[in-house]
Formats: C-alpha cells, structure tokens, sequence
C-alpha cells in the first residue's frame, strides 16, 4: 500500500504538469491566433490566467484565501455527513472507493517512511495540485468562459453594459459550469456538494480578487486539514 501511494503521487505530478503544459500552450495559442485576427490588446503574459498581484494586496489576499479555506472546510463538516445520509436513503453506496484508499495508503506510508511520506504528500496534496488544478480550473476554464460570456452578452446587447449588470448571467454560468466539471472529476458522491461550494466560492474569491494567489491559499487550505488527518493517523497521534 505504501508504494501503491507514492506511485500514485508521482502519477498526479506527472498528469497535472501535462494538463498544466497543455493549458498553458492552448492559452498561447489562443493569443496567437487572436493577435492575428487584429486584436493588439491580446498578450501572451499568464496574467490572463490569473497570475498577477490581487487587487486587494497581497497580505488582504492571502488572509482572504485563508478565511474562504476554512470557512469551507467547516461547512464541508456539516455537508458531508448529510449528503452522506440522503445518499445513504435513496439507496446509493456511500463508501469511497478512490480518495479514501488513495488516503489510506499514504497513512500507511507515513507510518512506514514519515520522513519521505510527509514531505511529498505535503507538496503533492497541499501545493502542487492545488497549484495547478486553480490555473486550469478558475484561471482557464472559468475565466474563459466568463470572458465568452460577457463577450457574448455585450455583443447581444449592442453595447457594454456600464452597471455591469450584463455579467452577472455570464459568471452566474462559468461558475457553475467549471465548478461542476471540477467536483465531478474528483469522483467522490459523497464529497460532491462540498467539493462544488467550494469551487463556486473560488470563483467568487478569484473574480473579486483577480488573482488565483487568493484560491490557491484557500485550496491548499481546505486539503491541508486530509492531510493533517493521515499525518496524525499515520504517526498513531490520532485514532479513529
């Protein structure tokens, strides 16, 4: 089990730097082909994907992040057990058969190897893929579609609305289109609402904010607290 959970980091290292690679050079592409159709405001710097100063500053950003973090891990307390229950009376399994083996084996891991187990699953778990599941779901995929939305909307309307009332039906869709694709690929039913208030709430953070500097932090700290669990389990400070 404990090589089954450090192959299994590796393997996530590996498919998210190919997903990152690929969002970034479809992202470059776009603006190639943009520029040639004649639009000069079009640049290839990543601050399109969110990769800029917070407007809000980045020590407001990050205490931001950290409130929406744990704010949603608390409320994920009391929405879990009850999706868990409505699951458990339409008849459905409630049991996970993907995050919680994958959690058991990095347990086992770390009570096998602490001094390798922790740090990789700190940096997997808590860092790199919070890192780069925010640049190609709230970066990429949301922003994108906000932007075609409000595109859209302003060229149906035959002019910008100034109130900015013409983008709230564009957000209103791109958070719930990218947040749903998001909870859906972490193929946990019972974790599923949690997840999606979560990634709705990241888009509120990032559309506010314009940096995903903000939902990282509060991504990585809402998978802080798994990998806190697994730690203490693993090291037989914590029984359960």
């Amino acid at each position: 089990m404990p090589n089954d959970a450090a192959r299994t980091l590796y393997e996530v290292l590996i498919v998210d730097s190919v997903f990152l690679g690929l969002t970034v050079l479809l992202f470059w592409a776009g603006v190639f082909v943009t520029r040639r159709l004649g639009s000069r405001g079009a640049g290839y710097g990543l601050g399109a994907l969110g990769l800029a100063r917070p407007r809000v500053g980045y020590f407001v950003g990050v205490a931001l992040g950290l409130a929406v973090g744990v704010g949603a891990l608390v409320a994920s307390l009391f929405i879990t057990p009850l999706s868990m229950y409505v699951l458990d009376r339409l008849g459905y399994s409630t049991e996970s058969n993907v995050q919680q083996e994958f959690l058991r084996g990095v347990q086992g891991w770390v009570a096998e190897s602490p001094g390798t187990a922790i740090p990789a699953a700190v940096f997997v778990i808590v860092v790199f893929a919070p890192a780069v599941e925010e640049i190609i779901f709230r970066g990429a995929l949301f922003g994108g579609l906000y932007r075609l939305g409000t595109y859209l909307s302003e060229r149906l309307a035959g002019k910008k609305d100034a109130g900015g009332k013409g983008r709230v039906l564009p957000f209103a869709v791109a958070a719930l289109l990218s947040s749903s694709f998001f909870a859906l690929l972490h193929l946990e039913p019972v974790a599923l609402p949690a997840i999606l208030i979560l990634a709705v709430a990241l888009c509120v953070l990032y559309w506010w904010t314009g940096s995903l500097l903000t939902t990282f932090v509060a991504h990585a700290t809402f998978n802080s607290f798994a990998v806190l669990i697994v730690v203490l389990i693993g090291l037989g400070a914590l029984r359960v």
